[in-house]
């Protein structure tokens, strides 16, 4: 095995079905800087369509273009893609490996498997390093998805997964290659940078046509750290703002339903404390708002379900805790983003706990007792709400009509 110093870089490259990531990758793979970079392309169906074109473009090398076809490398294709990274690494012949993820991908889950191999990695002669996830966004579609939230909820959607795997993929990822610029106005790209602040916060922000990227912008940009991506997401920065102004440290965890039908066992959410803060009623550019619905009363779940029936279309991405009547021991996870909604039974709220081990918890999570209420204890909703043109006043009233007591 050869003697490495230096880590294998890792770049993973997501964004939904024609947003140019294989353009972006031919890109890549057409640099004049001689970079040793290994191609991994995922693609559901048996044949991998986009491995071939990076071929048609005249990049045939057998040995640094791997298929992973018929499957997901965020979940079913996870095992293979692992066993990928540690060959390519173990061969001593690659300075980077670019990852295309299939447009049906979260990344999330995909980061979680690099992360966790990169771990395992790390005492190895050839050590792995994720360094960057890129997300490329189609700027003609995000408008159409996006306008004014209408046709997020558009019938002729072909694809009813398109609005989730858009906002998660924008939500978790350290780039986002805002693609095709050249087929939309200025005010329209505007709007874009606007749709996309307000779903997330901090990730780099780079213009193109055709997928024409500067490298540096790319690759060894040292730009990934799992915790850092996971909390750029907006409406994180939101519920941590409203639960840090009563101190609350407690943890959101939950086992997320994949948005094509598979399920991850490993996926772990969580609320920290950090720097940023947004608050309530934060608006934006473009009609861009968000706010904190903030109750210390339950859901009646039948009034809630029909509220529900009828989503107000200015609702961009919703997710928080949920209390209800019918259980009201326990806390659910309630998440949206546009059409797609579930709502996850997150465990007890610790009021609902037997005394020793409710005494358990809070000696080791004091900081729940900042927001502890004398009657409900830590029951509560608390749900983060970002839009466009929302009437907030009419949301919450809404919404309180669900209210039990």
């Amino acid at each position: 095995m050869p003697d490495r110093q230096e880590p294998v870089k890792i770049i993973l490259v997501t964004g939904y079905l024609g947003a140019g990531k294989t353009t972006l990758l031919n890109h890549i793979l057409a640099n004049d800087r001689n970079l040793r970079a290994a191609i991994i392309v995922n693609d559901i169906g048996e044949v991998n369509i986009d491995e071939s074109l990076i071929r048609e473009g005249g990049f045939s090398q057998a040995d640094s273009i791997i298929p992973l076809t018929n499957g997901c490398i965020c979940c079913t294709l996870a095992d293979d893609l692992a066993e990928q990274l540690g060959g390519i690494a173990d061969t001593g012949d690659f300075d980077y490996i670019v990852i295309e993820a299939s447009g049906i991908c979260e990344p999330m889950p995909i980061a979680y498997t690099i992360s966790e191999f990169c771990i395992d990695s790390s005492e190895a002669a050839a050590p792995l390093a994720l360094d960057n996830i890129v997300t490329v966004v189609d700027c003609a579609r995000m408008i159409d998805e996006f306008d004014g939230g209408k046709r997020l909820f558009a019938e002729d959607l072909e694809e009813d997964d398109v609005e989730s795997l858009l906002v998660e993929q924008i939500e978790f990822c350290s780039t986002i290659i805002l693609n095709k610029t050249d087929l939309i106005t200025e005010e329209q790209l505007g709007e874009v940078k606007a749709i996309v602040r307000s779903l997330q916060k901090d990730a780099v922000m780079i213009e193109a046509q055709r997928g024409d990227v500067p490298l540096e912008e790319l690759l060894d940009t040292g730009r990934f750290d799992f915790d850092a991506v996971f909390e750029s997401a907006t409406w994180l920065d939101i519920l941590t703002q409203a639960m840090q102004e009563s101190e609350s440290p407690e943890d959101l965890e939950h086992d997320h339903e994949h948005d094509h039908d598979h399920d991850h066992d490993h996926e772990h959410e969580h609320v920290h404390g950090h720097g940023h803060h947004h608050h309530g009623d934060d608006e934006l550019e473009y009609g861009f708002s968000s706010f904190v619905y903030d109750r210390r009363a339950p859901f009646d779940l039948d009034k809630f379900a029909e509220f529900a029936g009828a989503w107000p279309d200015s609702i961009i991405r919703t997710k928080g805790m949920v209390w209800v009547s019918e259980q009201p021991d326990v806390c659910y996870l309630l998440e949206q983003a546009g059409t797609q909604r579930s709502f996850i039974d997150n465990g007890p709220f610790v009021a609902s706990l037997p005394a020793d081990e409710q005494a358990r918890v809070l000696e080791e999570n004091p900081g729940i007792l900042n927001r502890w209420d004398e009657k409900c204890g830590d029951r509560q909703i608390l749900l983060v709400f970002i839009g466009r043109n929302m009437d907030r006043a009419d949301i919450e009233a809404r919404l309180d009509a669900c209210l039990v007591g």
